[in-house]
Order: structure tokens, then C-alpha cells, then sequence
């Protein structure tokens, strides 16, 4: 019998399906507590947080609310992985149970806010590759 070699892309997502319930926990907080461009200050901790756990250094505040994490792991191929925060100034009317209740100040006013475009989605997506990449 003829032993079958993984692709690299095979072996980063091997542990994939241990991590999904944690990305949906994920995903569900973070699209429940929206925040406006450059007042993404909590979504900011999660991401930074969960790439600190992952042994990555993490620089926070660039750019203002930006996190960057960085894992070195010897030669080889540099990967970066970008992902947009910031929600949108829209009353959320899904009826999810998760939905957004969250009203954020802009331009002086009191604004409801949700994630409409998916940044909520990209931040979990960068969460579990960069979990996944720094586990091979």
C-alpha cells in the first residue's frame, strides 16, 4: 500500500472541524457588537487576543484600532492575511438572535450600527487561518 502525502493546504486545514463551533461563537459576538469605522476598539481586542493565543506578537493600535500579528516560524513563503472590522450605520432587521441592538455616535448623533457588508465574517475567516497556519 502506497502512503498518501498530504498537500500543505491538506495539513493546515486538518484541524479545521475542531475549530468551527469556536469560529461560530466567534462570529456570532462579534456580529452582535458591531462598531463603526475607527471606533473598533473591542473587535480589535478579540482579534488581537485570539492571535496572541495562537502565539502570535501582536501589535495594537495601528493606524489606530488596526492589529497586526506576526508569526515567525523560520524560512519559507511569507503569508499575510488582511481582514476589514468596521460596521456600517444601518438598524439591523434580520431577527436573528444575534442580531445587533448596538447605537454608536457619529457625526454627533446617535446612529443604529450591524455588520451589513461582512467584516464581521472576515475578522472570524482571519481568526481561524491564522489559528489553523500557526498550528503546522
Amino acid at each position: 500500500m502506497s502512503k498518501q502525502i498530504k498537500s500543505p493546504a491538506q495539513s493546515v486545514l486538518a484541524d479545521l472541524s475542531t475549530l468551527i463551533p469556536e469560529l461560530e461563537s466567534v462570529y456570532k459576538d462579534i456580529h452582535s457588537h458591531p462598531e463603526l469605522s475607527m471606533q473598533e476598539n473591542r473587535t480589535a481586542g478579540i482579534a488581537a487576543d485570539r492571535l496572541r493565543e495562537a502565539g502570535y506578537d501582536v501589535t495594537t493600535g495601528v493606524g489606530k484600532t488596526g492589529v497586526v500579528g506576526v508569526l515567525r516560524n523560520g524560512e519559507g513563503p511569507t503569508i499575510m492575511l488582511r481582514a476589514d472590522m468596521d460596521a456600517l450605520p444601518v438598524h439591523e432587521a434580520t431577527g436573528l438572535p444575534y442580531a445587533s441592538n448596538v447605537t454608536a455616535e457619529q457625526n454627533g448623533k446617535s446612529v443604529p450600527v450591524m455588520h451589513a457588508c461582512g467584516h464581521d465574517m472576515h475578522v472570524t475567516w482571519l481568526i481561524g487561518a491564522a489559528t489553523l497556519l500557526a498550528r503546522n
